[in-house]
């Protein structure tokens, strides 16, 4: 069993006497970050949020790149609290709560019930930059870490208990199915699971084919959403997974050769660095290098590690093989590390006062986790206070990385001055074009009245999008003919050759906005030149 000793044991000494205090904790945590969305969050929509969004006004079964929990999610929270960016962003701060109580309940399973390594577990999670990020910002990822903590808890259980029931085989594939409506790649946390439990004796062989049986159902039953809309569709999502990594049979087009850029991996193998802070990274190494030494062979820390290790491994291993292709995205491997955190909280619960290599690195990590929260929160009122300031001769412009966060609103303006100059002109109310899927999002959501816009990116030799398969944003729509548009972003000469109006021309207004009259269709097919 884990030793008694905590690193720090007077800050636990007083809170950690029961599970209230980390629920409590969470609480307020839950509650400062609600306040913060309502009144105090500087930062516009990102393009995804927006999308994800602009995807709930359309609840259907699933979408072109993703599940449709994040959609659903969404709609839930506007429904009650309004179209507002706190509405939209609530979800990641609940996601984000339950995620860090079942990590935390997860550490104290692993631990024999120690409280402390449930804290330790509770303010890691609550730390680490990259899980600070998706509780402030909606996407498929907060939900999606819920999902995969909960499957790699519900795995660890079935080994404590020894459960080898078809039921508990059908739970795990429950929640790996629910976690594919968020994203597919959850289905990599199954195959460690499975061959954890069957070297423990939990996954017996004498009915295996059953648990299987048992684990599939779960899956399908719960993901089968995705697989109605895709067979409805001619499965175009399997083309945008594929597409991603420029391979025949994609959403983009194949990379001739073998265009492989050595920097794809070696960045990779860097972002441990970058997901964990590098404190953290380096508790990490500790806490393997401790878990594997022999005579650790038979403890609980050498249980608790290599049971993560197996729910990390084949989706490390998996994005590893993606950098042959294509650069992997710093968000794409996140989860795997989840699961780490717990064998990291139990180190840290049972390291003695004396270790001050292991105080030092905690106290880095908190220091760091202060510093990350702060500027994640509040980054734009520094970033606008050096604007135009002179550093070492140098004059720094932050105006750009300004606009990017807090500076749709004005483009807004003028989308909607030149479509009032623009109906006036012709007499028609024009519909709106985006030159991306973000831009449109964005624009759908901050325009007056939420009112439909389309994205014109396949037919700019881009990757499809949602707004291809929405009937009120497919621009193949013949209801659209003869009308006129606003167009927003991108040149004048690509917009000609992308799509086919009477007139294109540049307005007066601030930004690249265009009128354009007559509309006659696409000039071609998405992705061809």
């Amino acid at each position: 069993m884990f030793a008694s000793m905590s690193l720090l044991d007077h800050p636990f000494s007083r809170m950690a006497k029961g599970w209230a205090g980390i629920l409590l904790a969470a609480l307020a945590i839950l509650a400062i970050r609600i306040a913060y969305l309502i009144w105090v969050c500087p930062y516009d929509l990102v393009p995804d949020e927006a999308q994800y969004w602009d995807w709930s006004r359309r609840l259907d079964w699933s979408y072109y790149s993703k599940g449709p929990v994040v959609a659903w999610l969404i709609a839930a929270s506007v429904h009650f609290f309004g179209i507002t960016e706190w509405a939209v962003r609530l979800p990641a701060a609940l996601a984000s709560f339950a995620a860090s109580l079942i990590l935390s309940r997860f550490a104290m399973s692993a631990s024999g019930g120690n409280m402390r390594a449930g804290w330790f577990a509770f303010l890691l999670f609550n730390l680490i930059p990259v899980f600070q990020g998706t509780a402030q910002f909606m996407t498929t990822d907060a939900p999606y870490y819920v999902c995969w903590i909960t499957a790699a808890f519900t795995g660890w259980r079935m080994t404590k208990k020894h459960t080898s029931s078809t039921a508990a085989f059908f739970l795990l594939g429950s929640v790996i199915g629910v976690g594919m409506l968020c994203k597919y790649t959850i289905l990599l946390v199954l195959p460690g699971i499975l061959v954890y439990l069957f070297r423990h004796g939990v996954y017996a062989r004498s009915r295996q084919f059953a648990s299987l049986l048992a684990v599939l159902a779960g899956i399908l039953l719960f993901s089968m959403p995705i697989y109605i809309w895709n067979a409805q569709r001619d499965w175009p999502t399997l083309a945008h997974l594929i597409g991603a990594t420029h391979l025949p049979g994609g959403d983009t087009p194949p990379h001739s050769g073998w265009p492989y850029n050595p920097l794809w991996t070696l960045s990779y193998l860097l972002y441990p660095l970058a997901i964990l802070a590098p404190p953290a990274a380096i508790l990490l190494f500790r806490t393997l290098r401790e878990a594997f030494k022999p005579q650790n062979r038979q403890t609980d820390s050498r249980h608790i590690m290599s049971y993560a290790m197996h729910t990390a491994i084949p989706i490390l291993a998996f994005y590893l093989l993606i950098t042959t292709r294509t650069d992997v995205k710093l968000n794409w491997p996140v989860a795997g590390f989840t699961v780490l955190l717990v064998p990291m909280a139990c180190f840290l619960a049972t390291r003695p006062a004396t270790d001050a290599v292991a105080r030092r690195l905690w106290r880095w990590t908190v220091g760091i986790g202060i510093v990350s929260l702060l500027f994640i929160a509040l980054g734009k009122y520094p970033v606008a206070a050096i604007n135009e300031a002179e550093i070492l001769g140098y004059k720094v412009d932050t105006e750009p990385m300004l606009m990017r966060i807090t500076g749709f609103k004005e483009i807004v303006k003028s989308v909607e001055q030149a479509a009032a100059e623009l109906a006036k002109d012709t007499g028609q109310a024009p519909f709106y074009i985006a030159s991306t899927y973000g831009r449109a999002a964005l624009l759908a959501f901050y325009a007056k009245g939420h009112p439909p816009v389309c994205s014109a990116a396949s037919y700019m030799g881009g990757r499809e999008s949602s707004y291809d398969y929405f009937p009120d944003t497919d621009l193949g729509n013949p209801q659209l003919l003869g009308r006129p548009a606003i167009l927003l972003d991108n040149e004048q000469w690509v917009w000609e050759k992308a799509l086919y109006f009477q007139v294109i021309e540049r307005s007066r207004f601030y930004g690249r906005v265009y009128f354009a009259y007559e509309y006659r269709g696409p000039w071609r097919e998405p992705h061809t030149k």
